[in-house]
């Protein structure tokens, strides 16, 4: 992943880039991620975050608690958590303490478990409800579709969610990013899944955040908190796989739990950039 002229070559701070939500035909979601004795101040992790090539830099304080701090930064700023940039942290951490325990505490108090089974990392996430809504014509135009099955609100994620008649539908979806942003300012959001289309999956998405600096995010984690309960409904099935249908692709391993949900995949550490001289 190249740095540019990133702040980060002033900071003198090393850094991991490390792929997650891979399979030998998905390229995955890559994030970037600091291991630090103490964060340093959020600007400068907005700087540094701005400065370097990933749709989300996160920044790990593992020090001796039961919980290892994590903090995630886009290119616009601070936001509450990212599923794939936990994931990458933990891969992280368990690849240099191989067989600890690994959970995270955000900074909005949440705390994540991890588990790894048959080589797929797995976080723990609450399930999420939706609130019905009827998408208006502002929304539609914007994405630059005619037609839907349903659309809900999550209001814990600020996430709109859409599901579209056919996976052809989906896979072609070109939205207008600057149209996206004017036509609300309570969504971060947008989600858009199907039916897959490909016999290996159980279903499809792509997620849009222009409003967070990220046009589409390559693989998404935090959103199948949603999705699981979601189309364990429609299917019956409490285990499943998602694919992500972006130009990396992602594959995604879920499964439904009495409260919870547990969202996986596999992960790859694609590089280590010291300090520079």
């Amino acid at each position: 992943m190249p740095v540019g002229n990133s702040p980060m070559n002033s900071s003198n701070l090393p850094y991991y880039s490390i792929d997650t939500f891979i399979s030998p035909q998905c390229g995955g979601n890559p994030t970037g991620v600091f291991l630090v004795g103490k964060f340093p101040e959020a600007a400068g992790m907005h700087r540094i975050a701005a400065g370097l090539d990933f749709p989300v830099t996160v920044f790990v304080e593992p020090g001796i608690k039961e919980h290892a701090a994590i903090r995630y930064f886009t290119a616009t700023g601070e936001i509450p958590a990212c599923g794939h940039a936990t994931l990458a942290a933990a891969g992280l951490l368990l690849d240099q303490h191989p067989g600890s325990p690994v959970s995270f505490r955000t900074n909005a108090g949440v705390c994540i478990t991890i588990s790894m089974a048959d080589g797929v990392l797995y976080m723990a996430y609450p399930k999420y409800p939706l609130e019905t809504v009827s998408l208006g014509s502002d929304m539609l135009n914007a994405l630059k579709i005619a037609d839907y099955r349903y659309a809900g609100f999550c209001k814990e994620l600020e996430t709109l969610f859409i599901e579209l008649p056919r996976a052809a539908i989906l896979r072609t979806v070109d939205p207008d990013h600057r149209r996206l942003i004017k036509c609300s300012d309570t969504i971060k959001e947008v989600v858009i899944t199907s039916v897959s289309d490909d016999p290996q999956y159980d279903f499809l998405l792509r997620s849009f955040c222009p409003w967070i600096g990220i046009d589409e995010d390559p693989v998404t984690g935090s959103v199948h908190s949603v999705l699981v309960p979601y189309w364990m409904n429609r299917t019956g099935r409490r285990e499943m796989k998602a694919y992500q249908a972006s130009e990396r692709g992602g594959e995604v391993f879920v499964r439904s739990l009495d409260d919870s949900v547990l969202i996986g995949g596999k992960i790859r550490i694609s590089g280590y950039h010291g300090t520079e001289e």
